[in-house]
């Protein structure tokens, strides 16, 4: 895991050495092991290297392909990288980095080399032979890179902020207020900042050395996983088979994702997708220690017993981060800084916190359960017209009833006496999903037409969920790279190998989603866990009050007569309305929003907001 950068500028321009410094400075926290940077001709290259394969000084970027065609700044790993050097016939290695094996199946395969990785990259390829630069991103984005053009030609980086300390403008978009009230800047191609974009998950983009022109396209379509022939080939098999088909194929992805020579360890919150990542990684590597957090003083949304029971069955050590108040402060201001834009919510705070425990007990690596609530289904409100369609009454109201019947048996039968009374209606756990008018139609049309062989409301809810991915993953995955490294920790996430995808999207919908919440992914479970961490209900654990610890500490006039009003230009009575309403992570969310204001657009310090922010000095 590693800070990528660089430029193309206007052909007979020479890259300047130190504006490239800056950048590469700017992500230094991304790779604290080793440097590099490289100019050829018109093109700048920059690495910051987090060394987690090959340890050695033959892993070092921006790495040459020794034809001399090739030039790679890579930030991520390629797992089955070994494979594919057993097919590089002549290749002569001189380490044995996933980056090596990178650069020569480019030189080998070229571009479309990438529909045969698995695991999480960006890539900066300079291509000399065709005469450009290559910039590309794994299926779903967990590896970040953004682009900006000015007067002189492209710039890119891991980062908006080394895009910035590069000289990048930093000027809102038209429409940043709207954007940050209905969580739309979290998706898309679009940033909050106007020049700076994304380079979409899954796609390649070329820049020309001759001219600096880009051209785009996508080398995976989500949809293309879907195939109606494994379908056909699924559909019939009996649970049980089902079920060993899918533990032995996230089995084979999480064992793919601990290969490191730097050490590894779980984020495991004691929910089921993390504590299920947990168990099949301790197959593999017995003394792998894990990380969760508690909130010792919420009774309803501590996860640390849980976490504990689940390292006490596991027989492995679990450090616990006691998330309070004064702690969640304090990460705040950095946290929002290294999101590079304003957090989702409070998790985000938190994540920081455990990457940073890891960090000192020497852990490089981190296995983390996101991605398994997109897959199956696990967000009841996201899909509530889709999955009430669906579901026959009785396992509605078997969703419903979970929290009570697994979490509070006493609750259950006034829980069950509302549902019966409301019959068909399903769940809304107050999470509405928000998404962008672009490309929204285009996904789910996509999905529709992948999902032809079905019809009705099977097709409707297959297709729901595969387009809907994105809105979840979108900020989560950010907060996975972002957050953990900030302090030069790395975040993998096995449900989103390519071969888990796959098998999930054409499975039977009745075993994807039914009759429990995520279903057959709670079979899984019952295999390798106690069975009550395998029926444990969704606690949404680092959801904390975190808009009342700010409130408590904070001075109000940070917010009230800060910068973001007139920085974004919110009339007034609209901004006082927004404030006075929000509650929760919205609240959680402006406050952020006017740190990351101060950032960005003032270019503020950590310690000089912090100083404004809280009232007791923090």
């Amino acid at each position: 895991m590693c800070g990528i950068g660089g430029c193309v500028l206007q052909p007979g321009a020479v890259p300047s050495t130190a504006r490239l410094m800056a950048l590469r400075d700017a992500l230094a926290h991304r790779g604290p092991d080793d440097s590099g940077l490289e100019i050829v001709d018109n093109v700048g290259l920059v690495h910051t290297r987090l060394a987690i394969v090959d340890l050695t000084a033959r892993g070092h970027q921006p790495m040459r392909h020794p034809g001399g065609d090739w030039l790679l700044s890579f930030n991520g790993e390629i797992y089955n990288h070994l494979t594919l050097r057993q097919e590089l016939d002549g290749a002569t290695f001189v380490g044995h980095s996933d980056t090596e094996t990178l650069l020569w199946a480019l030189e080998r395969w070229g571009p479309p080399v990438l529909s045969r990785l698995d695991g999480q990259f960006a890539i900066a390829a300079l291509d000399l032979r065709d005469g450009r630069l290559l910039l590309a991103r794994d299926r779903f984005g967990q590896k970040p890179l953004y682009m900006a053009r000015s007067d002189d030609g492209v710039w890119f980086a891991s980062e908006p902020a080394a895009l910035i300390a590069a000289g990048a403008c930093a000027r809102p978009i038209e429409n940043a207020w709207r954007a940050i009230t209905d969580g739309t800047y979290f998706e898309g191609e679009a940033t909050l900042l106007e020049g700076i974009t994304r380079v979409a998950p899954g796609s390649w983009t070329a820049i020309s050395l001759d001219d600096t022109q880009l051209s785009s396209w996508r080398w995976h379509i989500r949809a293309s996983d879907v195939d109606p022939a494994s379908e056909a080939r699924l559909r019939d098999r009996s649970r049980s088979k089902l079920t060993s088909e899918l533990e032995r194929t996230l089995r084979t992805a999480v064992h793919g994702c601990l290969m490191a020579d730097a050490v590894v360890g779980t984020l495991c919150s004691g929910g089921l997708d993390s504590s299920l990542i947990t168990a099949l990684a301790v197959e593999a590597k017995p003394d792998i220690v894990a990380f969760g957090a508690s909130s010792a003083g919420d009774g309803v949304l501590d996860e640390g017993p849980a976490a504990r029971r689940v390292a006490d069955a596991l027989g492995i050590d679990i450090e616990m981060v006691n998330v309070t108040p004064s702690d969640w402060r304090r990460g705040f201001v950095p946290a929002t800084v290294h999101f590079g834009s304003p957090i989702a919510n409070a998790s985000s705070v938190t994540i920081a916190e455990l990457a940073e425990r890891a960090h000192r007990r020497g852990v490089k690596v981190l296995l983390t359960g996101e991605g398994a609530d997109e897959l199956f289904g696990g967000y009841d409100s996201l899909h509530n017209a889709e999955m009430a369609a669906f579901l026959p009454w009785r396992q509605r109201i078997l969703h419903r009833a979970e929290p009570a019947l697994l979490g509070d048996p006493l609750r259950v039968l006034r829980l069950l006496g509302g549902l019966i009374r409301r019959f068909g209606r399903y769940g809304d756990t107050g999470w509405t999903a928000q998404t962008s008018p672009d490309g929204v139609h285009d996904a789910f049309a996509e999905s529709m037409t992948a999902y032809a062989h079905h019809d009705g409301q099977r097709r409707a809810l297959e297709a729901a969920l595969l387009s809907r991915m994105d809105y979840t993953l979108s900020f989560l995955l950010n907060r996975m790279d972002k957050n953990v490294m900030q302090v030069s920790v790395e975040a993998r996430v096995p449900f989103l190998e390519p071969e888990v995808v796959k098998l999930v999207l054409n499975l039977p919908l009745e075993a994807r989603v039914g009759p429990w919440s995520k279903g057959i992914l709670r079979d899984v479970a019952r295999r390798v866990l106690p069975w009550s961490v395998a029926y444990r209900p969704k606690i949404y654990g680092m959801a904390f009050d975190a808009d009342d610890w700010i409130e408590q500490d904070a001075d109000p006039s940070f917010l009230a007569d800060g910068l973001l009003r007139d920085a974004l230009t919110i009339p007034e009575g609209e901004f006082a309305r927004a404030m006075s309403a929000a509650r929760g992570a919205l609240k959680i969310r402006f406050w952020s929003a006017e740190v990351w204001c101060r950032s960005v657009l003032a270019g503020h310090s950590i310690g000089r907001i912090e100083g404004d922010l809280w009232r007791n000095g923090h």
